[in-house]
């Protein structure tokens, strides 16, 4: 909880109506690992502070998330993806 609230609106990372914070569901396998990559013009590493995702927060959901579609109380707030796995701070070295 000490990354702290969530962005909205609510949605997919494909959807023109979400924040640049929707970055979509991933799937671990048996061993619980998972691989993905994906590409989005919401967020950079680099430029502008307001479009970087540079000392912002990632977070991990247990569930799987319903891009504010699922019609639960917490949809268009949480995307109902439940419980808080894990997260992180994004930083880069020189």
């Amino acid at each position: 909880m000490k990354c702290g609230g969530h962005w909205n609106p609510h949605g997919g990372r494909n959807d023109d109506e979400s924040h640049a914070g929707d970055l979509g569901n991933i799937t671990a396998n048996e061993k619980k690992i998972a691989n993905f990559r994906f590409t989005t013009s919401k967020l950079t590493l680099f430029g502008d502070v307001e479009d970087s995702i540079v000392g912002r927060s990632i977070v991990i959901h247990k569930d799987e998330d319903d891009n504010g579609k699922g019609g639960h109380d917490d949809s268009l707030i949480t995307g109902h993806a439940g419980a808080r796995l894990d997260c992180a701070v994004l930083g880069h070295c020189k």
